[in-house]
């Protein structure tokens, strides 16, 4: 049958609420689906240009390290973090490479929130193109249908913060909120320019630019500005600024809001392990590709300094509420996630990770297909029981270990 009986056709029924559903995936689609994004939603391709592959090490990262009062190998962190991907990049050198679930160096894995890190820096870029002239300035500048709605006032600089002050709510676990109603499942059904006429509709629950909310919807409004402002789509500025003059590896691809639509640039784009560990070492070089800036000077600190106000993060989605989840974190910059000690990170749920370290020099990626806690053993359970569905304590208890091992 090609078609359901209510006259949709049967491809498109299948994909609507597949990926409508993904916030609550079973680890039965989970990890096979990361694998195949772009067979499930609209994409536009990020076009590489010539790979400049990175050295190797003639020698791979192998330890033990501890945690939670165990001693782990690196077989059981992929095991007990449902890792796809593991890599250590030190001083622009692999140092350590392991795959599993059907992900290997050609093929891309989903990046679920991590690449909001990358919308940061391709703003950054258009700043310093003179696109965008200059961070302080209100959406309205381009985005003038949002003038009169609670967005009047809010800057650039306040979304890349996560401060607008909309109202909306961002809870995974709950099919119900703003993320997944108006977000994710619209995503998945494909219908053009929902997203920000809904977005019109919300109502202020802060005043612009003094109050940190973890706010995904935020984030496609900065994909507009970011096509308005260079006059090209993301893909294309993200493939002319970074994929082709840093030689990324493979082709990358963001997901689109609709059949041939606008790039989401706050969640679940695709590229390969190595190609995130590049997103890490052009942040390392302070934002220069063979010696040329590409974002504006001191920018990569702006964007990694803790100044998002009044941080506090719950992944129940209360506003203005310390979850716990938001010990480990000093704070957030502009869409990167700021560790204790100068260390950061984009963050994505269900397990993905870039860890950037400038002391050490060193990026770690760890990609995964973490279930939610109804799909785990009751000694999974235990492990990530403060981790939500990002990951554990022990994902950091490794990175540190190897960077000490490599020091």
């Amino acid at each position: 049958m090609d078609k359901t009986v209510e006259g949709e056709p049967s491809d498109q029924f299948i994909r609507r609420h597949m990926a409508g559903d993904f916030l609550l995936w079973s680890p039965n689609i989970q990890a096979e689906a990361f694998l195949n994004w772009d067979r499930i939603w609209a994409t536009r391709t990020i076009k590489r240009g010539t790979p400049k592959p990175l050295p190797v090490a003639s020698a791979q990262l192998d330890i033990t390290f501890e945690s939670g009062g165990k001693t782990h190998s690196i077989d059981s962190l992929m095991r007990w973090e449902f890792v796809s991907g593991l890599l250590v990049v030190k001083d622009g050198e692999i140092k350590l490479e392991r795959y599993a679930n059907g992900l290997n160096p050609e093929r891309c894995w989903q990046s679920s929130s991590m690449v909001k890190s990358l919308a940061a820096i391709l703003i950054g870029a258009a700043v310093h193109d003179g696109a965008i002239r200059s961070i302080e300035q209100p959406i309205t500048d381009y985005l003038p249908e949002f003038a009169g709605s609670s967005y009047e006032g809010v800057t650039i600089k306040d979304l890349l913060h996560m401060a607008s002050g909309v109202d909306w709510v961002e809870n995974t676990d709950d099919l119900k909120t703003d993320v997944a109603e108006h977000y994710i499942k619209v995503i998945a059904a494909r219908k053009p320019d929902y997203i920000l006429n809904y977005l019109k509709t919300r109502p202020r629950a802060n005043p612009a630019g003094t109050q940190f909310y973890y706010n995904t919807g935020d984030t496609f409004i900065l994909s507009h500005i970011l096509s308005r402002a260079t006059g090209k789509t993301v893909s294309e500025y993200c493939s002319e600024k970074l994929w082709q003059p840093m030689g990324f590896e493979q082709d990358g691809f963001f997901i689109l809001d609709s059949d041939d639509g606008h790039e989401v640039v706050g969640s679940c784009c695709g590229a390969s392990l190595r190609d995130y560990a590049r997103w890490g070492l052009f942040m390392l070089s302070d934002g220069v590709i063979d010696g040329k800036r590409v974002v504006p000077e001191g920018w990569v600190k702006a964007a990694t300094t803790p100044t998002a106000p009044n941080f506090a993060f719950d992944f129940g989605g209360e506003r203005g509420a310390a979850g716990g989840a938001d010990a480990a974190y000093q704070g957030y910059g502009y869409l990167w996630w700021v560790r204790h000690g100068g260390d950061y990170q984009a963050l994505g749920s269900y397990g993905q990770w870039i860890y950037v370290s400038p002391e050490n020099n060193t990026v770690a990626v760890i990609l995964g297909a973490v279930p939610r806690h109804v799909y785990m053993t009751p000694e999974e359970v235990a492990l990530h029981r403060n981790s939500s569905h990002c990951g554990s304590e022990m994902r950091l208890d490794f990175i540190k270990s190897a960077m000490k091992a490599l020091a």
